[in-house]
């Protein structure tokens, strides 16, 4: 019996049920899981820091207990929050509320400057019932430009105050810190002996794989948000800074998030001036050119080695299934699941492999 559900787990139509069931599976739980996953982000993040803190000599050359130098991380990154908080988040909360009171005058000027083309320069080279239809067709797109702004905008505050009422994260981060050793003997010991050296391997790579997504992702966001704050600003475009906090949040949105986050800061432009719309447009496809071609692979580097048409499928269904939360975890989800599919795959190569090197 045992030899033929070996056979059965070698073939191709069993690996793929399992990793239907479990997709569903994690589908099902992954509501619940959010915190387990922020938690689990904030440990990542966190960890090099604590590595740091914990190398300081005290006391006759000891280095500090792990716990304390994990509690001083804490502070650390609560002292920079509140510097956020007091130097940026502040302000940023001032130049929204402008915004969303802007948004209608900004519409309507416009909605007028496109009908002032179309109805001087071209009303009589027009016949009217095409005139009626561009005029709706403007005024439609006008309206969902409106929309998509309004949108972006809420839902990211709105998601980042949800994110403050997950008063279990810190917790959850503070043990996963502490114990992940413990935590992953624990995990290992559930195998039988011989797949214990394959659990171990692809608990390694999870670990190196998430560790530089969450430092990438975080010096990438920083990056885009401070040129996108300046360069707008430096080009006279109004609320600067609100765009650059959209450039931080959608940094985290391959592909799709440049798009997302251009929408707003041309609407803006052409508000004030048409001619600043172009300019807008050619910073920002020069902006995001450079991070895609430079700045991404070094600061990335090989740790995420996923295809784009990967990224793209894994953001269309986190978006689908999830919403926004779907869309700022589908790389890393997708890089799990590669890491899984890469040893699960080859699991009797890996495992003989494993074993080898055992013994």
């Amino acid at each position: 019996m045992i030899k033929n559900f070996q056979g059965l787990s070698q073939s191709i139509w069993f690996k793929v049920a399992s990793a239907v069931v479990a997709l569903f599976v994690f589908y099902l739980v992954a509501g619940f899981l959010f915190p387990v996953f922020m938690g689990i982000a904030l440990a990542f993040a966190l960890n090099p820091l604590v590595k740091g803190i914990s190398k300081i000599p005290f006391h006759g050359g000891r280095h500090l207990p792990h716990a304390v130098a994990i509690i001083l991380s804490f502070l650390i990154l609560g002292a920079f929050l509140y510097a956020i908080v007091d130097f940026l988040v502040l302000p940023l909360f001032s130049e929204v509320n402008k915004l969303l009171v802007s948004l209608p005058p900004l519409t309507a000027q416009s909605d007028g400057d496109w009908g002032f083309f179309f109805n001087q320069q071209t009303k009589d080279a027009l016949p009217s019932n095409l005139q009626t239809l561009i005029d709706s067709a403007l005024s439609l797109a006008t309206s969902h430009v409106m929309s998509v702004v309004q949108n972006l905008i809420t839902s990211t505050f709105d998601m980042a105050l949800s994110l403050i009422g997950l008063v279990i994260v810190p917790f959850l981060t503070f043990y996963f810190l502490k114990d992940w050793r413990t935590l992953r003997a624990m995990t290992i010991n559930i195998f039988s002996y011989e797949s214990q050296p394959l659990v171990s391997t692809i608990l390694d790579d999870i670990g190196e794989v998430l560790s530089a997504y969450v430092r990438g992702i975080f010096k990438l966001s920083m990056i885009a948000g401070f040129c996108i704050t300046v360069g707008t600003y430096l080009m006279g475009i109004k609320f600067s800074l609100v765009l650059g906090f959209i450039a931080v949040v959608v940094e985290t949105v391959p592909v799709l998030g440049p798009i997302l986050g251009s929408i707003p800061a041309v609407f803006i432009a052409y508000s004030q001036d048409s001619s600043l719309a172009l300019k807008v447009v050619i910073f920002y496809i020069v902006f995001y050119q450079i991070d895609g071609q430079y700045i991404m692979p070094n600061i990335m580097g090989r740790s995420i080695a996923l295809h784009p048409v990967l990224i793209i499928l894994g953001v269309l269904v986190g978006g689908k299934l999830f919403g926004i939360v779907g869309l700022l975890f589908a790389v890393p989800v997708v890089a799990v699941c590669k890491v899984f599919y890469d040893h699960l795959w080859h699991m009797d190569e890996d495992m003989a492999i494993a074993l080898k090197k055992r013994q």
